[in-house]
């Protein structure tokens, strides 16, 4: 895994021919472009944006490894231009096709977007009107790879060109959302994603000069890629999300009219648990469900309280059809990318973190165990014994060589009671 501005020039080399497209209007160009390529694209004429965030017209726009749409949302419709060329930091990549795959589709979900945009705008004026109401909070839901992510971005981005502030908020720990994969992020957004990046979304504060606004998001730590992983230190940590949230709408009258935007990863109602526990934490409002009628409708039934007290929509919307699917290798490598992007930058601001030497004898390194190995030791109790995730310490690791998968948790309790049981 290279490091940028440590593997030579990074100028173009055996550029393609430019490719003009032409999309109608209301319609969209979908494309996959390759790790082993990078592809620069230009708006020539008319307005193009990418989940919701508008191209600037006549700039390039560097991209690699992204399964992305280009939406033309005037009835003018919009012209682009774009070439490829090798990147030259992932030519080692065997198993992707070094072309790009695109086409031209008219069924794009953008409407129904823009639809339910200009509905939560509604609150948002009603809340900046009022100082005792408070905008949306939006819960997304739905099946996996139905578009849920690609949603939530539409929505900010609409919302940052209403002139509004959203909190965005980021359940799902395979996403690395202004941070590391691993982590759970609510972020402030007033100023458009960088599409850039990796996975579209932008960079932190940097102590250095960069080419975008940064974000600066409060970061969680849960350090599995799935929920299932450990349940009970999700939800903790949800939950401490949550407070925090809420804590900077009451401050912020901005944030307070603007909203919360939460995306999660793939629940269904056997994570009802879980869903009761965002709904709460995050006062949500409106749940959208993308993609899953059946969900949609178990939804209504559990929270036909709320429903009824007028505290609570649950709304659907139909499958993105422009959804590519998602292999475990792109999902992986989207994860290195993010981790080096973290604390390297990209080929527009570069950064230099610099090491720190440290005594390991005064650290003890802790790291939370799956509840399946606790499961697991459970067979070998002695008769009579129980077992319980409540009563286990939390696994240590002393004078150990390699960390774990780029990153653990360091902490240095004040006494033995003041660890969390998870």
């Amino acid at each position: 895994m290279s490091i940028p501005g440590f593997s030579g020039p990074n100028g173009f080399v055996e550029l393609s021919l430019v490719v003009n497209v032409e999309i109608p209007a209301k319609s969209e160009w979908r494309f996959e472009c390759p790790f082993k390529l990078i592809m620069k694209v230009k708006i020539t004429d008319g307005v193009g944006e990418i989940f919701g965030t508008e191209l600037p017209n006549d700039v390039e726009i560097r991209l690699t490894g992204c399964k992305y749409a280009i939406y033309a949302p005037l009835p003018t419709g919009c012209k682009l231009q774009y070439e490829t060329a090798p990147n030259k930091e992932e030519l080692n990549i065997s198993n992707e096709e070094e072309r790009i795959s695109e086409y031209i589709s008219d069924e794009s979900p953008a409407l129904q977007y823009t639809n339910l945009h200009f509905a939560l705008d509604v609150m948002r004026q009603e809340a900046a009107a009022d100082p005792a109401k408070k905008g949306p909070r939006v819960l997304v839901l739905g099946s996996s790879q139905s578009g849920k992510t690609a949603l939530a971005k539409t929505l900010a981005s609409y919302a940052v060109k209403m002139d509004r502030v959203p909190l965005f908020v980021n359940l799902d720990p395979k996403e690395g959302v202004f941070s590391v994969p691993g982590s759970l992020t609510a972020t402030p957004i007033s100023d458009s994603l960088d599409i850039e990046s990796v996975n579209g979304w932008g960079g932190s504060t940097t102590s250095g000069a960069t080419y975008h606004n940064p974000k600066q998001p409060l970061v969680k730590s849960y350090g599995f890629y799935d929920v299932s992983d450990n349940v009970d230190l999700y939800k903790y940590q949800v939950s401490q999300l949550g407070i925090a949230a809420l804590s900077r709408a009451l401050q912020d009258d901005q944030i307070r009219a603007g909203g919360v935007i939460v995306d999660t990863p793939t629940l269904s109602m056997k994570d009802v648990t879980v869903i009761e526990n965002i709904v709460s934490d995050f006062e949500i409002n409106v749940i959208v469900v993308t993609g899953s009628d059946r969900l949609a409708v178990d939804l209504r039934r559990k929270f036909a309280h709320k429903i009824a007290k007028e505290t609570l929509d649950v709304v659907k919307l139909a499958k993105n059809s422009a959804v590519a699917e998602v292999e475990g290798f792109f999902t992986r490598k989207l994860q290195e990318d993010t981790i080096k992007e973290y604390f390297n930058g990209n080929y527009r601001t570069r950064l230099s973190p610099y090491k720190t030497d440290v005594d390991m004898t005064n650290y003890t390194i802790y790291k939370v165990v799956k509840l399946s190995e606790y499961a697991s030791q459970m067979a070998f109790l002695p008769s009579g014994d129980s077992y319980t995730a409540e009563e286990t310490e939390s696994e240590e690791k002393k004078e150990e060589n390699t960390l774990d998968k780029f990153l653990l948790r360091l902490d240095e309790p004040t006494s033995s009671n003041s660890k969390i049981p998870y």
